[in-house]
């Protein structure tokens, strides 16, 4: 999950009309109600429920909120079934209310299924209410949950979704926040441009609005996209501006956000004692609120600023650090409910097909043994009926087995998932450990000839681990979509040529990037930019390598160029891959070929052809 959901979604749930009393007069307030007579039809007690689990959010006890804000549920649920006409759509209200906090601060405590579904029951009360602006809202959420859990394709769906409920009511908070949840899907599936757009209309739709806890929430969103767009003057401007709406909200999350953000920035501008000491700070503010993911991501950044500074011990540590709290945050428990949460929404919509499908099969033939009663005059009809009863049986035995498909396709993603995960902890953390002992016995007084080995044993550790990376992206489902495979080349692109001076120029586009795509399909893709990248600056000497690919509907396109002095090898000969890079296109009924560039310098690797979806 990127660092900055968790930013965004504190300003949009810690943002409301109340302003919360203080902690310890709202426990006064509830503890007196709570040991008074209480009546089904008082509402003080869902009220000071609900206040009191919003101030204790605030503070950071989330497990204590969360206890407050199911009181809070379980009161106004009592209200609604006793309530009637007027009074039991102002307890809806309230339920609506606490249901939006409850779904927040599961959230918060990293337990995303069960979040979603909070979400669900508040997006269910808010379509009951006939509120446009809630059920917006409960859509961005799901749009934040998803993200998190990696599930790009559906976090876009819900993005977009809420994006055209605000847009279809007007203007105002739930529209800015709207922008900056699409925003984020679209930084994640790497249309860094496209993300920009929505993030700048945020942000000012925010300052209209005087929002500081949304202000800098989309500030934190629009910092990570020109770091991933390289314009670091962007950011400095960015972190300049979102420091005073920090240091106004004193809010620990706040501080830790802009303390990390600054510390990266630092460390990549060369600035790394400086960025190290911000990042330090940072780490005690996550140790402090126990947020595991954000004292991942930086004690990676730490990890990084550590070795460039050339304290490799250090560097280890953190990078041991960075991997325990990811463990921690995402352990296979939590992975197996992720999925387990997916599974279920999805057969719970084939089983309520396939119970449609028997119920009407069951009516028909009552209907037909009801005529049969009424003579022969109606043998003609029955047979009528007899025939669509087939057909009906027919559909349900279909729909019973389409359910079964699924659910094996499920279970083999979610093998998938766990594996692809398992390589990545286990087999990555050894190689990184590897590498950074390696360069820290180069700098204790090793001889050169053992210099020159452990320099050797660090660069082959480190294009190990870029290999497993491949690995475990092509074997990860939640990367099977169009737009990951896009950040996937841009990625493998930017690794390959780091540090040859050779130009890179990209051109990726996806015209729907949540288009499913074959795991098949996008790991040859994938190898083929690889091998063609590869033999370019093998072979070609280039000064200046272009990549083009584009993907509309089932058709696609892919050109690999250069500048150099050219291969000198035909497609089919096995030479420098080329065979394998044919065999891969030849899979998938494309076309491949290699031909001079039309200027006469370099040579221009092309594929092209129809696929088809997951």
């Amino acid at each position: 999950m990127p660092k900055r959901l968790i930013a965004l979604i504190l300003g949009i749930y810690f943002t409301g009309s109340v302003h919360p009393q203080a902690t310890d007069s709202l426990r006064r307030a509830w503890s007196t109600w709570s040991g008074g007579a209480q009546q089904v039809h008082d509402t003080l007690g869902v009220r000071c429920a609900s206040d009191l689990s919003k101030a204790l959010q605030e503070e950071g006890a989330l497990d204590s909120a969360l206890i407050y804000s199911a009181k809070a549920i379980a009161l106004a649920e009592r209200g609604v079934e006793a309530g009637r006409g007027a009074q039991r759509t102002a307890w809806l209200r309230h339920r609506m209310v606490a249901e939006r906090m409850h779904a927040a601060q599961l959230f918060f405590l990293n337990r995303y299924p069960e979040s979603i579904e909070a979400i669900k029951a508040y997006l269910a009360t808010a379509e009951e209410l006939q509120l446009p602006e809630e059920i917006g809202a409960a859509y961005n959420y799901l749009g934040y949950c998803c993200t998190t859990m990696e599930d790009l394709p559906s976090a876009l769906k819900w993005s977009r979704k809420a994006m055209e409920t605000m847009r279809g009511i007007g203007g105002g908070i739930d529209l800015a926040n709207a922008c900056t949840g699409l925003g984020n899907v679209l930084d994640e599936m790497g249309q860094y441009d496209s993300a920009m757009v929505y993030l700048r209309q945020a942000i000012a739709l925010h300052k209209e609005l005087d929002r500081p806890n949304n202000l800098a929430a989309a500030y934190f969103s629009a910092i990570e996209t020109w770091r991933h767009l390289d314009q670091p003057d962007s950011v400095a401007a960015y972190l300049a501006q979102v420091k005073p709406l920090v240091d106004l909200l004193d809010q620990p999350r706040s501080h830790m956000h802009y303390l990390s953000l600054l510390g990266q920035y630092e460390a990549e501008q060369g600035l790394t004692g400086s960025g190290i000491a911000h990042l330090l700070k940072a780490d005690t503010l996550a140790v402090e609120i126990e947020d595991h993911r954000s004292r991942h991501y930086i004690n990676r950044s730490l990890a990084l600023a550590y070795a460039t500074a050339g304290d490799a011990r250090n560097a280890a540590s953190r990078a041991d650090l960075a991997d325990a709290e990811m463990k921690e945050d995402m352990g296979l428990e939590k992975v197996r409910a992720v999925s387990a949460a997916q599974a279920r929404a999805e057969q719970e919509k084939q089983l309520a097909t396939a119970e449609a499908n028997a119920e009407a099969l069951r009516k028909g033939r009552w209907f037909a043994w009801a005529l049969a009663g009424g003579g022969g005059l109606v043998a003609l009809l029955l047979g009528v009926l007899y025939v669509q009863g087939r057909r009906s049986a027919q559909r349900l035995a279909a729909a019973q087995d389409e359910l079964m498909r699924l659910e094996k396709q499920r279970e083999a993603e979610r093998v998938r998932m766990n594996v692809a995960r398992d390589i990545h902890d286990e087999l990555g953390g050894s190689l990184s450990k590897i590498a950074l002992l390696s360069d820290l016995v180069q700098g204790n007084g090793a001889g050169e000839e053992s210099k020159d080995r452990l320099r050797s044993i660090a660069d082959h550790a480190r294009q190990v681990r870029g290999s497993l990376n491949d690995v475990v992206w092509a074997a990860d489902p939640t990367s099977d979509h169009a737009g990951a495979l896009l950040q996937h080349i841009a990625d493998r692109a930017h690794r390959l040529l780091d540090g040859t001076g050779v130009e890179l120029q990209l051109d990726l586009h996806a015209a729907d990037p949540a288009q499913p795509l074959g795991p098949a399909f996008k790991r040859d893709l994938s190898m083929v930019v690889k091998e063609a990248l590869n033999n370019a600056l093998k072979h070609a000497r280039p000064t200046s390598i272009a990549v083009r690919f584009h993907l509309r509907g089932s058709y696609y396109e892919l050109a690999v160029s250069d500048n150099g002095q050219g291969l000198g090898h035909s497609p089919t000969d096995g030479g420098n891959g080329m065979a394998n890079m044919l065999e891969r296109i030849s899979a998938h009924g494309g076309t491949f070929t290699v031909r001079g560039a039309v200027n006469g310098q370099g040579t221009v690797v092309e594929a092209h052809g129809a696929f088809n979806g997951a």
